[in-house]
């Protein structure tokens, strides 16, 4: 039986079918070659970080579209309203009428405005400023609580100007590392306000600081704040002393007191 020949048709395909073989093959083969180079590595790289900085950018705009624009957009049209508020105050207020009728500006009016809105804004924050401390206040104050305090240190040098005494003490004695107690006396607004509503006087915080003696006192202290250790070493968000009252003391004092309980401050 002898074999059919092959035509021409067959034999055309199967060279076109080699041929793709060997271009799918060469192909691959650089491909590989190309993926395994700097440049493809260095490639990539480079595309992979520009995905991740424009990842990056569209969620830092999600989040001030979402989170900070509504915020933001409210502030500023408050700014813009009191600022208009402002420039009608101001035009009623800075002209004057000349001999003939006509509205004339005057400096003198101009700067006792500048001053009056200076003074204003100053009165302004003090109030936002006992504002906000008050509910920390309520949340947090202690009244005739009896605490041992040995020293006291004047830190105004280090405050800009500001008369900031430290004072140190312990919950109970002996006073150990778990016990020990840190407070910070300031002249702030809502000192300020709680020592003339009480005593019906300013807060004068050199006062206060010297009535703790440089030995053992026992005292009895008003005071307000956390006196959480991690938030004094990080924030150097320090409890206020407000008033205290000390008597110095012997050091057998504390044997028969309270059970150290250091929950309050850790």
């Amino acid at each position: 039986m002898t074999e059919k020949p092959r035509n021409d048709a067959d034999a055309l395909l199967d060279g076109i079918d080699k041929t793709l073989s060997d271009f799918k093959t060469r192909a691959y083969q650089a491909k590989k070659a190309y993926d395994q180079s700097d440049v493809a590595r260095a490639h990539r790289e480079l595309t992979a970080l520009g995905r991740f900085w424009s990842q990056f950018v569209h969620s830092c705009g999600w989040i001030y579209m979402r989170l900070i624009a509504p915020i933001t957009w409210r502030v500023w049209r408050a700014i813009r309203w009191a600022f208009a508020r402002y420039r009608t105050l101001w035009a009623q207020f800075v002209y004057a009428k000349d001999a003939y009728g006509d509205p004339e500006f005057s400096k003198a009016r101009g700067g006792m405005m500048i001053l009056s809105t200076i003074a204003a804004c100053y009165l302004f924050y003090g109030v936002a400023t006992v504002a906000g401390t008050l509910p920390w206040y309520l949340f947090t104050v202690r009244h005739d609580e009896q605490l041992y305090l040995s020293n006291s240190q004047n830190l105004s040098g280090q405050a800009e100007g500001r008369e900031i005494h430290e004072v140190y003490g312990c919950e109970t004695l002996p006073c150990t590392d778990q016990n020990t107690v840190t407070f910070r006396v300031r002249a702030t607004w809502f000192n300020e306000v709680w020592s003339v509503l009480h005593h019906g006087a300013l807060f004068y915080p050199g006062y206060v600081a010297a009535a703790v003696n440089p030995v053992v006192n026992r005292c009895i202290i008003t005071s307000y704040g956390i006196r959480r250790k991690f938030l004094v070493r990080a924030w150097e968000l320090y409890p206020d002393l407000v008033q205290v009252e000390c008597m110095p003391t012997s050091g057998d004092e504390g044997k028969d007191g309270k059970v150290i309980n250091n929950r309050d401050y850790r």
